[in-house]
């Protein structure tokens, strides 16, 4: 089964950490798949995101077949840039030469990619939005753009039970709606877009009501239930993210492969 891009609960390996850890993480990850000039550093960044996701409850088959969809884009990007640089030797050609620096450009940009949607779908699976909405309001941000990304993160598991509600209902009916055609993406509108839209639109609604009997917003600040606590695998994962920010350096100044 394919897990889907959603919190899931657990107690094992990154579930240990707080949204502060992971987010310490995820941020030298990114510095990893954006700033680092090494391919070999991208390629190990890499191999600590399935490794941790294992440890955290995914299996590595089952988490690299969820971003099979980033791994073909990822495959494109490749054969985007090994066909359009010419710089280098030419090592073959497809009808078009391509060089050793279309291959190495192809897979930088291949793997900076992967390694930027890879760690933010770890992340995601990982890091309860509840506790990441509190840390956001304790760091500063107000609390009413903190229960906003609440909602935001609600809102997408909502929508997908809603979708797969909808085509089982369409089913039941024997409609099949198509986007092959112009009037098919009409039908798939009429027939899918639009109980959607108005499910989410009623349930909305139905928020905004409860917001307004509990005086959501009336005061500047509001207290949390749970206070901010940063335990040793916080730490460590810290520490872990500085130690990949240190590599990113030195493969900057002493231009790594």
């Amino acid at each position: 089964m394919i897990p889907k891009l959603t919190y899931h609960p657990g107690r094992h390996g990154l579930h240990h950490a707080g949204p502060l850890g992971n987010l310490l993480l995820l941020a030298a990850l990114v510095t990893v798949g954006i700033a680092s000039p090494s391919l070999v550093l991208k390629l190990g960044a890499l191999v600590l995101i399935v490794a941790a996701a294992s440890l955290s409850g995914e299996t590595p088959r089952v988490f690299l077949r969820s971003l099979r969809f980033v791994v073909i884009f990822a495959a494109i990007l490749f054969v985007a840039q090994a066909v359009s640089i010419r710089e280098g030797a030419t090592l073959f050609s497809i009808g078009v030469p391509v060089t050793s620096g279309g291959l190495t450009a192809g897979a930088e940009m291949a793997l900076r990619f992967f390694v930027i949607l890879a760690a933010s779908f770890l992340f995601v699976l990982v890091t309860d939005p509840d506790r990441l909405a509190h840390l956001l309001i304790r760091l500063g941000i107000p609390y009413r753009y903190g229960f906003a990304l609440i909602l935001a993160l609600r809102f997408v598991p909502f929508f997908r039970g809603e979708l797969q509600t909808v085509r089982e209902a369409q089913a039941i009916r024997g409609i099949r709606p198509s986007v092959r055609s112009l009037s098919g993406l009409r039908r798939a509108i009429r027939y899918t877009f639009v109980p959607v839209l108005v499910s989410g639109l009623l349930r909305v609604d139905s928020i905004t009501m409860s917001m307004s009997g509990r005086a959501f917003g009336l005061h500047k600040t509001r207290t949390s239930a749970e206070p901010l606590r940063i335990g040793g695998a916080d730490a460590l994962i810290a520490a872990l993210g500085l130690g990949l920010v240190g590599l990113v350096v030195l493969a900057r100044r002493f231009a790594w492969p």
